[in-house]
């Protein structure tokens, strides 16, 4: 029986430009106003110029008008180097006027900006977009059909990403996700006409008869479309992925044959989940792009270092999608990505100031928790209040297993597998001087090891953000509440976990702030966690007054996964070896938060973590060649052997961006 579902995607095989006009048709799609055509110009994969000119073409015939063609220049282009959106439209075969006369505008997105029209809590608040893009009242996205190392496969998505400027600290998955959510295209479509595939094929073209179209109402539809053209899963890709998590799947029926295309073939999934490990690392991952394939036609020249990194990684590349062939590859991503993995334990556990921090959308819509839900979390959190009430303090040793007060302000207890705990300081300030300068409700970033986050303010029933319970709000017995939802990153709990792989703890909770005359406190609820790194994170943190002094208490109860290497280990089996490991992660832990409290009432700096990392900063190539000279002496072809068969012979010494000189010695 056919689906009533409506139409939002149409596969057109064996057609060319001219099928565009009917799918566009047969999705019952009209406009009659400005138009941007976000388009993929990147090199050595631009979008062919025969279907962007078709779809100018048919925008004027709707009478569209004007019509923009363009994209924003991104670390990609400039890694590979690229200066200019004009030069790669013009190289990609868009000059401003089609093969009919009907003329448009090639532009660069990213030059004029406006601030993201988007909720805050989207990872683009604060954040900048295309002006022309956000104010079209056509927004079209065209990308290419290929094969990708890291995603499996690129194509709208990827596109969109070239909306704005890239967000520094931002998973681009997240980024795709909220531009697909909040300024998504009206019409996407994917040039498949000659598919690029291989292990790599958006960067190493390997072109195939395809003669294919995907002409969809939705950028996941047609993404979804276009990985099943090319045999490859649509969550491979991690932009899709995210989208799907976020939004959902695509509504809509598809129309046209979804099976493979002839001679679609992609890298071994060994190969691809090696690169995605790799390219974890931001700065890793710009090297790994730009050092696959090239030069590019009309880039600027590489510097010495990225083409000895290019002649040793692009022969692995090419041979990635075979069984055995993959094996090098594999090998020497893997390994650069052990190495990587033994660097962020380092930093995690002895050098924090070098973790990068992190940008991410709030990750979950607040709004499917009722008012009642944020109103009843103190009363969901005070059976554990009382579990720890009954625990005396100065107990002598010898107390029974999952029961504990270490004497020093801190006091735990086991409940169906997670800790809960208490933790407490007299901070010497006058209370009312303090939480004017340390804000209650901003209380989980000022936690020890954090990364970054997102805060939300909810509006209440009314209109605004706070309610108010008592005689009045001067009234000294008077409680203003505020509802708020966070997301919240940190470093792996405890450090140590991070050197088997630990990930950091990334939790969504809702929360409720509650403010009286001689108290401040925060209590929240663990709703979910993104990457899996929580059952349980719930708690609270009170700030009271005291006759001269402030006393600042945090209550929680929480559960953290082990790491896979930890899995086999029944720490539960072990109470002698678990609970002083505990004790002292828990005491490190909140010295320190309470330490950035103190810190943060005094106006001193408490927060780890650098800078992420900018977009347009240099690529890191000096750091990645020692590493690959590292992992590849097994392979019996070091790096410079093969530049030199490439005929670069600039590569025995280069020098670094602070003018030193490397040279490497014989092997």
């Amino acid at each position: 029986m056919p689906s009533r579902d409506p139409l939002a995607c149409v596969v057109v095989r064996g057609g060319d430009v001219a099928a565009l006009g009917p799918a566009i048709a047969r999705l019952g799609a009209s406009w009659d106003s400005q138009a941007v055509v976000l388009a993929r110009l990147s090199q050595p994969t631009p979008v062919s110029a025969p279907v962007v000119h078709a779809l100018v073409d048919l925008l004027h015939d709707a009478g569209c008008a004007p019509v923009s063609v363009g994209s924003t220049l991104h670390s990609y282009d400039r890694d590979r180097g690229h200066l200019s959106v004009t030069d790669l439209a013009r190289r990609a075969g868009l000059l401003g006027r089609t093969p009919r006369g009907r003329s448009y505008d090639v532009v660069d997105l990213g030059v004029e900006l406006l601030d993201a029209p988007v909720p805050e809590a989207s990872v683009l608040s604060g954040q900048q977009v295309s002006r022309l893009w956000a104010a079209a009242g056509v927004r079209v996205v065209v990308g290419r059909a290929v094969t990708d190392l890291v995603h499996g496969y690129a194509a709208c998505l990827a596109t969109l990403l070239g909306a704005a400027p890239e967000v520094a600290g931002a998973n681009p998955a997240d980024v795709a996700a909220d531009l697909l959510a909040h300024l998504p295209p009206a019409l996407a479509v994917v040039d498949a006409l000659s598919a690029s595939v291989g292990p790599d094929g958006g960067r190493l073209p390997q072109p195939i008869d395809s003669r294919a179209l995907v002409v969809a109402t939705d950028a996941l539809a047609a993404d979804s479309a276009c990985a099943a053209l090319l045999g490859v899963d649509r969550s491979a890709s991690l932009l899709v992925e995210r989208s799907l998590r976020a939004l959902g799947a695509p509504s809509g029926r598809t129309e046209g044959r979804l099976s493979t295309l002839e001679g679609a073939h992609s890298a071994h999934p060994l190969a691809r989940s090696a690169a995605r490990s790799l390219a974890a690392e931001p700065r890793l991952a710009r090297v790994l792009s730009a050092a696959t394939g090239g030069p590019d036609d009309g880039a600027q020249p590489a510097d010495p270092v990225l083409s000895t990194v290019r002649a040793l990684l692009t022969p692995l590349v090419v041979a990635a999608d075979d069984p055995a062939g993959h094996l090098p590859l594999t090998t020497v991503l893997g390994g650069v990505a052990s190495l990587r993995q033994g660097t962020v334990a380092w930093a995690t556990g002895a050098d924090k100031a070098t973790v990068d921090r992190r940008e991410v959308p709030l990750g979950f819509d607040p709004a499917a928790y009722p008012d009642a839900e944020f109103d009843g979390l103190p009363e969901f959190f005070a059976p554990f209040d009382e579990l720890l009430a009954g625990l005396p303090v100065g107990l002598p040793d010898g107390l029974p297993d999952g029961l504990s007060d270490t004497g020093d302000g801190m006091r735990w207890r086991l409940v169906d597998g997670a800790t809960v705990f208490e933790v407490s300081r007299h901070i010497r300030a006058d209370f009312d001087a303090f939480v004017a300068r340390v804000d209650v409700g901003a209380g989980i970033s000022l936690m020890a090891d954090y990364l970054g986050g997102r805060r939300v303010i909810l509006a209440d029933q009314s209109g605004g953000s706070t309610t108010t319970d008592g005689p009045g709000e001067s009234g000294k017995d008077a409680v203003t509440r505020t509802r708020q939802a966070e997301r919240n990153l940190y470093l792996p709990q405890p450090n140590y976990l991070a050197a088997w792989g630990g990930e950091p703890i990334d939790v969504c909770k809702i929360e409720l702030v509650e403010r009286g005359a001689d108290w401040h406190r925060l209590t929240w609820r663990t709703v979910s966690s993104p990457n899996g790194s929580a059952e349980f994170d719930d708690g609270s943190l009170t700030f009271t007054r005291t006759d001269s002094w402030t006393r600042a208490v945090v209550r929680g109860r929480q559960l953290f996964a082990l790491p896979t290497a930890w899995a086999g280990i029944d720490l539960a089996a072990l109470p002698e070896l678990r609970n002083p490991l505990l004790e002292e992660a828990y005491r490190r832990f909140f010295t320190t938060t309470f330490d950035n409290l103190e810190a943060c009432f005094e106006g001193r700096e408490f927060r780890i973590g650098r800078p992420p990392m900018d977009p347009t900063e240099p690529l890191l190539t000096q750091s990645l060649d020692l590493l690959l000279g590292a992992v590849t002496q097994g392979l019996g072809d070091p790096p410079e052997s093969a530049a030199r068969r490439s005929g670069d012979s600039a590569v025995d010494s280069a020098v670094d961006a602070h003018g030193f000189r490397h040279v490497r010695g014989a092997r």
